[in-house]
């Protein structure tokens, strides 16, 4: 009499290790765990009958992937969502027909080098450029396997790059000033974009979608987290307005066509080229040619920390951690350590108790 198919059960050999067994197309299988540990083995077939019935893979492409990621989580989830599209674009542009299995390291380091070379778009990247994209693909694989459109089996190896050391660009008190000034004399949104970034330590982002609804000048504070916006892991945080900035707002305010401070919620970018060009031409200062609107995040954090203010009210304005704070800024500041040094002075508490 043929046999019947039996579903898959464990069973100890005779060495007293724990095989997966079952009968299938009327032929017996058996599979070890290679555990003589039953909890063990349990696990181990636990995953095995997952795997075996997640649906079998349907040869999904790198542009499928991709696709899928940007629809289904970007557009719903992430705030920031041009830069992740960017990353889908030129990854379609050079991998979208290939399949997972198909991005062995060899096609993956000719990917990097194309890249690295501006093979691609006509422009070179670096290795955070770099890192950010393949990330991103990463990103997109691993939400096909959750959505079982791929297995986890089918998941490649991606080398990443080794993340580049953080810039460390920013702005002296006199090339703040100057920066400024080059704004003013371009008025727009770029001026209103200088002068908020510079007063209050805000990311680009949360000043390009900043409302007038919630700036208090009575008050003095800008909140930059809109109650009704959509939240990041980018913290935003309620900034008091400096009075050098509460005239620029108060003016710009008064004559406001838009629900937008900065006229609209767009990219700042092209304007804020325009404002460093002008900044080179009027002082010739090759560093206003290498900032990106971050390095004013920067700057007020590292000009904060010069004048002695507190780096706890520092990670205050800047919505960061202490620890973070501290790692970063610590090194400006002139009083850190400065009572670990002088511990032994004789005017120190120590000391004089």
């Amino acid at each position: 009499m043929p046999k019947t198919n039996n579903g898959p059960r464990l069973a100890a050999n005779d060495a007293g290790i724990w095989e997966i067994r079952w009968t299938e197309g009327r032929r017996s299988h058996r599979l070890s765990t290679k555990h003589a540990d039953r909890s063990a083995a349990e696990q181990v077939f636990a995953k095995w009958i997952i795997e075996r019935n997640a649906p079998k893979a349907r040869h999904v492409t790198v542009k499928q992937a991709l696709d899928a990621y940007l629809a289904e989580h970007v557009q719903q989830v992430v705030v920031d969502k041009q830069r992740q599209e960017d990353c889908a674009r030129w990854l379609t542009a050079e991998l979208g027909d290939k399949t997972p299995a198909e991005l062995t390291p060899d096609v993956m380091l000719a990917y990097r080098r194309r890249r690295e070379q501006g093979k691609v778009n006509g422009h070179p990247v670096g290795a955070g450029t770099l890192r950010r994209e393949l990330n991103c693909l990463v990103a997109a694989f691993n939400h096909a396997i959750r959505h079982r459109r791929m297995a986890q089996s089918e998941m490649p190896h991606i080398d990443l790059p080794t993340p580049p050391p953080p810039k460390d660009i920013w702005l002296d008190e006199a090339e703040a000033d100057q920066l400024w000034q080059a704004a003013e004399r371009l008025g727009g949104r770029g001026f209103l974009f200088t002068a908020v970034a510079l007063e209050t330590a805000s990311r680009k982002k949360a000043i390009e979608q900043l409302r007038w609804d919630q700036v208090d000048l009575t008050a003095g504070v800008i909140h930059f987290q809109n109650d009704g916006g959509q939240r990041t892991n980018k913290r935003r945080v309620a900034v008091p307005v400096s009075e050098r900035l509460a005239k620029v707002l108060s003016a710009a305010k008064a004559t406001a066509g838009t629900e937008w401070v900065l006229v609209s919620p767009y990219s700042i970018q092209h304007a804020f080229d325009r404002i460093k060009a002008n900044a080179y031409m009027a002082t010739q200062n090759d560093k206003f040619m290498q900032i990106s609107p971050h390095a004013l995040r920067h700057t007020w954090a590292t000009l904060a920390s010069r004048a002695g203010i507190p780096l706890f009210q520092v990670a205050g304005v800047l919505g960061d951690s202490l620890p973070t704070v501290m790692r970063v800024y610590a090194h400006h500041s002139p009083e850190h350590l400065r009572g670990a040094v002088n511990f032994r002075s004789p005017s120190s508490p120590s000391r004089t108790a």
